[in-house]
């Protein structure tokens, strides 16, 4: 599995060694070059674009720009631009090897030249364990405490403390719609499967796999041993679908030098699950990128080198109830067949026995982002 960090804008950034204030009226046309390699196999990523002002948060790819990568040994490869602003190793390209160091060195149309500092590739650490508790949390204006799950991690013994780690999640879930599909009505009402060939019960059922928009980090140093016990990262509750049938983490645990361990660990301090990197816009960057004929030129992103070791875990539904929204079916005949509004209506059959309409999204899963075929990797057990 390749795996990416895009860093497209940063809110409130503050750095280990420095702290850069941007005036937010100024913050227009700030570079941002992102990149990650590790010990897998590529092809690696790299994304230069340019920042937006903090009123209208948009990114705009740089295109036609020398992109390289390079260790230090001498090796190094020219990356391919596969779509604006994206440039890409070859499949057989240069591979992260543990124990070299490697930065990123761009350099624009306009031969603005922006390089990164080397970067020791270190021995991945393994995960000797992930597992999950049942649990409750509090939740904002809701006297009920939310039931759900609590991943944690524990990691394998460090050769030494001064050890830096950096996690992130994929989860993957399998959920059913609330109905399914009696009736089409787009003009003349049709009942699936007696006088219609429309058969919905294929969309009954699907998989999601998604990012989980947090990071965690932790480091060492303040340990007495160097092992990392009970690292409490991700809790997904019952206010969704997500835990109704069978649930799944991908968890990867990233080894990383301090510098980096200081770039992640200020985002981690400063973001929230509701303005994660990936949709704020900065207030304070420092960046491993510089400007080299200009260092006051202030760089936004990082070129993360990191050796990778994953783990799934798997977890069964364990609860007798869910607080999500069920779909709302609509029953009477004068909203239904009214001629004011669109065609076609889907109808179901309720809880209560009674046809109502609903929307799309209440039949056919794919509409809520899910996918009709099990992952490769999914298990039944």
């Amino acid at each position: 599995m390749k795996v990416r960090f895009l860093i497209v804008l940063i809110l409130l950034f503050l750095g280990c060694k420095e702290n850069i204030p941007l005036d937010p009226s100024n913050n227009k046309n700030l570079i941002v070059i992102e990149g990650f390699l590790s010990n897998e196999a590529g092809p690696y990523t790299i994304k230069v674009s340019t920042s937006s002002n903090l009123d209208d948060p948009k990114v705009y790819p740089v295109s036609e720009c020398q992109v390289a990568i390079s260790d230090n040994q001498g090796l190094e490869e020219i990356l391919s631009e596969t779509e604006p602003g994206v440039y890409k190793s070859s499949k057989d390209g240069i591979k992260g090897i543990i124990g070299n160091k490697y930065k990123l060195s761009v350099t624009t149309k306009n031969n603005v030249k922006y390089e990164s500092n080397y970067h020791e590739l270190i021995e991945p650490i393994g995960i000797k364990l992930i597992y999950a508790d049942t649990t409750s949390i509090e939740v904002l204006n809701d006297p009920e405490r939310l039931k759900g799950y609590e991943f944690f991690v524990n990691t394998e013994l460090a050769p030494s403390l001064e050890t830096y780690l950096l996690w992130n999640i994929t989860e993957s879930y399998e959920y059913t719609v609330d109905y399914k599909l009696y009736a089409v009505f787009d003009g003349i009402t049709h009942v699936v499967n007696q006088d219609t060939n429309l058969n919905f019960d294929d969309t009954y059922r699907c998989w999601e796999t998604e990012r989980i928009n947090k990071i965690f980090t932790a480091e060492m140093a303040s340990l007495t041993y160097p092992e990392i016990s009970n690292k409490k990262l991700h809790f997904v509750g019952t206010d969704s679908k997500k835990l109704m049938i069978k649930y799944s983490i991908l968890v990867n645990q990233f080894t990383i030098d301090e510098d980096t361990y200081c770039f992640w660990k200020a985002i981690e301090d400063q973001i929230s699950a509701d303005n994660f990197l990936y949709t704020s816009q900065p207030s304070n960057i420092v960046s491993n990128i510089k400007n080299i004929d200009n260092p006051e030129d202030i760089v936004l992103g990082y070129f993360t080198v990191a050796s990778i070791s994953q783990k799934r875990l798997f977890v069964d539904n364990q609860f007798s109830s869910f607080n999500y929204e069920k779909c709302f079916t609509i029953t009477d005949p004068l909203i239904i067949y009214s001629m004011l509004r669109p065609i076609p209506r889907y109808f179901v059959i309720n809880d209560d026995g009674d046809i109502g309409e609903v929307k799309l999204s209440c039949f056919d899963c794919t509409n809520n982002g899910g996918e009709l075929t099990k992952p490769d990797f999914w298990i039944n057990k």
